[in-house]
Formats: C-alpha cells, sequence, structure tokens
C-alpha cells in the first residue's frame, strides 16, 4: 500500500489481503497475495493487476503507476 493509492485500489487490496488468508486458514499455504490480486482482476474483466489498478487510479484521477519496460517483464517471466 502506497499513500497515492486511491479509496478503490485499497478495497481490492483488502479483498486479496482477506482472500490469501482464508485460503491459507484452509489449508492453502502456497496461494500468495499477488495470485489473490491476479483472480481479483480477472474476475472484475482485466488481464492482470497492473492494468486493474491503473484503470481504478486513471478513475480516480491519478497517474498510474511506473510500468515495466518490455525487457525487465521479460525477465521477470524468465526468473518465474
Amino acid at each position: 500500500m502506497t499513500p497515492t493509492d486511491p479509496p478503490a485500489v485499497l478495497v481490492v487490496k483488502a479483498q486479496a489481503r482477506a482472500m490469501s488468508q482464508l485460503l491459507k486458514a484452509q489449508g492453502h499455504a502456497d496461494v500468495a497475495y499477488s495470485t489473490c490480486l491476479h483472480e481479483l482482476s480477472l474476475q472484475a474483466g482485466f488481464e492482470n493487476w497492473q492494468a486493474y489498478s491503473a484503470t481504478l487510479r486513471k478513475a480516480a484521477g491519478l497517474p498510474p503507476k511506473r510500468q515495466l519496460t518490455r525487457d525487465a517483464q521479460q525477465r521477470r517471466l524468465e526468473r518465474a
């Protein structure tokens, strides 16, 4: 969470935290918070959390956060 997150982003992050905690309580310790953010993004009709959060930020009149370059995105995929 950053101080510039609009309320809509904070709500989705809280939902992802709650989802993650619930899944862990049910024995799914391997489900990460980021996976929950991604799932909520898909449910809202977006490809990923970056696209969803950028749309929420734009709706709140804020600029999107810094985007990764294609090279940085590729390196991140190769590490996964």
